[in-house]
C-alpha cells in the first residue's frame, strides 16, 4: 500500500510539473515579454544617464570662540541662511557653470553641530572643485555674516583704541617719572659734588638703574602702541616685544587681538565619487531582473489562468 501510494505522489507530481511546463510554452512570448521589456527598459535608461560627480564636504565651525579664532554663528545659523538651494540660487551662487550644477544639498550633520556639510553633484570633478570655491564665497558674502563680522571688529577696534589710550597713559607717566628720576639723581649728583651730605640715603647707582628701566618700559610701550596701530591699519603682523612683567597682561590682550581671526568657518577636504558606481548599476539591474521574473511567474501562471476559469465557467 504505501508503495503504491508513493508512485500515486509522484505521478500527481509530474503531471503537474508537466501542466506548468505546457503552461509556460503556450505562454512563452507572454512571459519573455514580461521579463525581459522591464529589464531591458531600466537598463538603458540607467546606462544612457549621465554619470555625475558627488562631491562632499564640511565646513568646520568651532562651537566656542578660542583668543584667537572668532566665529560670528552657529553652524545651524548658516544653513538656515543659505535655505534651499533651487535652479534661481544656483545662478547666483555658480556664476560661472550652474548648468554643471545637478544638485546641492546643504546640512547639519547628525553626529556634530560645529560643522555644515555640503554635498554637490556636477558634470566633472573640476565643476565639483569650483561649485565649493563659490559656495564657500557666497557664504561669506551673505549679508547677515558680513554684518555680524564687522559688527565684531568694530568691537575689537574699539578696544584697540582703548588700549592705546592706556598704552599712551602709561608712557606719559613713566616720561614724567624719568623726568622726575633725572632731576632727583641731578640733585644727589650736585649735593655730592659740593660734599653736603644727602637728606635720604641713596645710592646714585639705583638711580641710574631706575632711569634705564624706566627708558627701557617706555620703549617696550611704545612697540606696542606701534603694533596696535599696525593691526588697526593692517600694515604689518610683527608680534609686539614682550612687556615688563607689570605690563604683561596689556601684552597678552595686544597679542591676541592681533592674531584674533573673524570668520564662519574654514572649509575642510573635499571627497570626490562618481555616482552611480558599477556595483550600484549592477544591484538596480539584478533587482530589475528578479522582480520582472517574480512578475511574470505570477502573471503567467496565476493571473491567467485564472481570467481561463472564469471564463470557461461562464462559456459552460
Amino acid at each position: 500500500m504505501n508503495t503504491r501510494s508513493e508512485n500515486e505522489i509522484n505521478s500527481e507530481e509530474e503531471m503537474n510539473l508537466y501542466d506548468y511546463w505546457k503552461v509556460l510554452i503556450k505562454r512563452k512570448k507572454i512571459f519573455i515579454g514580461i521579463f525581459l521589456i522591464p529589464l531591458v527598459m531600466v537598463t538603458i535608461i540607467i546606462l544612457s544617464m549621465p554619470r555625475y560627480y558627488r562631491g562632499e564636504c564640511e565646513i568646520s565651525i568651532p562651537a566656542t570662540p578660542t583668543p584667537n579664532i572668532i566665529t560670528v554663528m552657529p553652524a545651524s545659523n548658516i544653513v538656515k541662511l543659505i535655505g534651499y538651494i533651487d535652479d534661481t540660487k544656483k545662478i547666483k551662487i555658480f556664476t560661472n557653470t550652474p548648468d554643471a550644477i545637478k544638485s546641492v544639498f546643504v546640512s547639519v550633520p547628525k553626529n556634530s553641530t560645529g560643522k555644515v556639510s555640503i554635498v554637490i553633484d556636477a558634470k566633472t570633478a573640476d565643476n565639483v572643485t569650483a561649485a565649493f570655491k563659490d559656495i564657500f564665497n557666497y557664504i561669506g558674502n551673505l549679508p547677515e555674516i558680513k554684518e555680524e563680522i564687522a559688527r565684531i571688529k568694530e568691537e575689537q577696534n574699539s578696544k584697540l583704541n582703548n588700549l592705546t589710550e592706556e598704552s599712551n597713559f602709561k608712557i606719559k607717566a613713566l616720561i614724567e617719572a624719568k623726568k622726575a628720576n633725572l632731576i632727583f639723581l641731578n640733585q644727589v649728583t650736585d649735593m655730592m659734588k659740593k660734599r653736603q651730605v644727602p637728606f635720604v640715603n641713596i645710592n646714585p647707582a639705583d638711580l641710574i638703574m631706575k632711569d634705564s628701566n624706566l627708558s627701557l618700559e617706555i620703549a617696550n610701550l611704545q612697540q606696542a602702541r606701534k603694533t596696535i596701530m599696525a593691526k588697526k591699519s593692517k600694515i604689518t603682523a610683527a608680534s609686539p616685544n614682550a612687556l615688563i612683567a607689570k605690563d604683561a597682561d596689556l601684552a597678552s590682550e595686544i597679542t591676541n587681538l592681533r592674531q584674533t581671526v573673524v570668520t564662519f568657518g574654514s572649509l575642510g577636504p573635499l571627497s570626490i565619487t562618481v555616482q552611480p558606481s558599477n556595483s550600484q548599476i549592477r544591484k538596480i539591474i539584478i533587482s530589475t531582473g528578479a522582480l520582472s521574473l517574480v512578475a511574470a511567474i505570477f502573471i503567467v501562471f496565476f493571473l491567467l489562468d485564472y481570467i481561463e476559469r472564469i471564463k470557461a465557467r461562464e462559456n459552460k
